[in-house]
């Protein structure tokens, strides 16, 4: 009878060949209980955990057993499910991959997961790109973004690429700083993140998987699924266009059906905004089974949310989340030699946190250095008598940059605590962009080392204007603005002074 009971289970889990060449990896997902990272024979194996090599997905079995094959190139990692997750190393990555100077000799590896408590109710902190180049950028990171999360309760933590600018060297010591706000880290690589120097197409992202992992995978996180995606095509030594490989591609697949009746909803990050995708249409039409898809992505230096219609389900909706950065660290230094940087749209450099539950989701913008309560600039003709240096820019509006404002957003003003009025959405360069392009022309920095800012040419995609009423008297003036819109939970308020003399 024992022999019977033993085949049945082995007839069931499926029987993985005893003898294992080196194209392929084989091993056990189990649940580390003492933490010793060996698999013990007291411990519970993990069945129906996702297991790939980059293309091909493949499921434990009831003995949480895999067995797949390597593919040049490519490690094989665990799709984290949900409640478990993989130690973290001590800059807080997660080590959920097979380390990639081992995947090419070894035959054998276990995948050793820890418990970890995840709500329905998520907090994820989304940053645009560092790009560091020099150690002065990543202690700019250190205070920008470390100092304000580090006692902020987190889940995770999503760098959107181009984590360098093009100083692959640096990575180390960003993933040191960033380590610091202590909540797990999932990389995202961007353009300015790749070995363009390298000639064979699955060694462009080596320095990038050194530090950080695989370039593209998937995760489970409390009741969300998340999709990472390497969507920087290399065409030469420093050329790229945003597309997925055929790897990718199949492993997108692969893994929309093997979850797309667990989850109605899916998050993809990525570096390279969904619009500037070659194969953009392919990504839609593979998304189709969910009802919800949100994408979060980089590499503009500027921010909006874009909406892409389906044949069903809701639109996708895709958030631009800016710059850590700002304006690749240019212009202006503060007391802390950190530049202000603006985003070319005007954004001051921040980040964006992510709230999610079963039922909504809630973007939620920070200013770096600034209260949470700033959520717009402000401007007002300001006609000086002694420094006239900007008096050229002075007109006849109001303007209201918005940073997390969408096209649907409605904003109104209010002076001097009277009825509210609608202002107008404006295509325009950002007066504040305007401003500090104005002061480095005519030479007020000139005593700085600064990298200069361009001549702005960037369009707002959120920014609103009023002509000034020309019956307010002469004095001051209080300048109230609220920005409002129900389908992205916004509601913000700015104040300002203006001065009729």
């Amino acid at each position: 009878m024992r022999k019977l009971i033993v085949n049945v289970v082995f007839l069931m889990c499926g029987i993985y060949g005893s003898a294992q060449s080196n194209n392929h990896l084989s091993g056990v997902v189990f649940v580390d209980s003492n933490k010793n990272e060996v698999f013990d024979k007291d411990e519970i194996v993990l069945p129906n955990v996702l297991i790939s090599n980059g293309k091909d997905i493949v499921k434990t079995d009831c003995r949480g057993e895999y067995n797949i094959s390597k593919i040049e190139g490519n490690t094989v990692f665990v799709i984290k499910p949900s409640q478990y997750i993989s130690k973290l190393n001590k800059q807080n990555s997660v080590l959920f991959y097979v380390p990639f100077q081992e995947i090419k000799e070894i035959k054998k590896y276990n995948f050793a997961l820890n418990p970890n408590v995840e709500n329905e109710n998520l907090k994820v902190v989304l940053l645009g790109d560092t790009q560091v180049d020099v150690i002065d950028d990543v202690h700019h990171v250190g205070k920008l973004v470390t100092e304000e999360l580090m006692d902020n309760d987190i889940d995770f933590i999503i760098p959107l690429g181009d984590l360098s600018f093009d100083n692959l060297a640096i990575f180390k010591p960003l993933s040191e700083t960033l380590g610091l706000i202590g909540a797990p880290i999932f990389y995202t690589i961007g353009n300015h993140d790749l070995n363009f120097k390298e000639s064979r197409y699955q060694d462009r992202d080596k320095s990038f998987e050194d530090i950080f992992g695989p370039s593209h995978y998937a995760f489970e996180y409390g009741n969300e699924l998340f999709l990472v995606l390497n969507n920087i095509y290399p065409l030469d030594e420093k050329g790229y266009v945003g597309r997925l490989d055929e790897n990718q591609k199949e492993f997108i697949q692969q893994l929309i059906a093997s979850k797309k009746t667990d989850f109605n909803r899916i998050h993809l990050f990525m570096h390279i905004p969904l619009e500037e995708m070659e194969d953009k249409d392919w990504v839609i039409q593979s998304l189709e089974p969910f009802e919800n898809v949100l994408i979060s992505a980089g590499h503009t230096h500027t921010q909006y949310h874009k909406y892409f219609p389906r044949k069903s389900g809701n639109p996708i909706h895709e958030l631009l989340a800016g710059a850590v950065c700002g304006s690749w660290w240019e212009g202006p230094h503060d007391l802390d030699q950190i530049p202000f940087a603006l985003m070319y749209d005007g954004t001051p450099k921040g980040y964006w946190t992510v709230k999610i539950n079963t039922e909504k989701y809630n973007y939620n913008y920070k200013v770096s250095g600034a209260s949470s309560n700033k959520q717009m600039d402000i401007s007002v003709p300001n006609r000086n008598e002694w420094d006239k240096t900007l008096n050229i820019l002075n007109d006849e509006y109001i303007y209201a940059n918005v940073f997390a404002a969408d096209d649907a957003t409605k904003v109104f003003i209010s002076y001097d605590k009277g009825d509210w009025t609608e202002m107008s959405k404006f295509d325009g360069i950002s007066p504040n962009v305007q401003k500090q392009f104005v002061l480095q022309r005519e030479g007020k920095y000139d005593s700085m080392k600064i990298s200069k800012f361009p001549n702005p040419k960037t369009i707002s995609t959120h920014l609103w204007r009023i002509e000034i009423p020309r019956n307010l008297n002469s004095g001051a003036h209080a300048i109230r603005i609220k920005a409002i819109n129900k389908n992205i939970n916004l509601e913000v308020f700015g104040n300002a002074v203006w001065l009729n003399y």
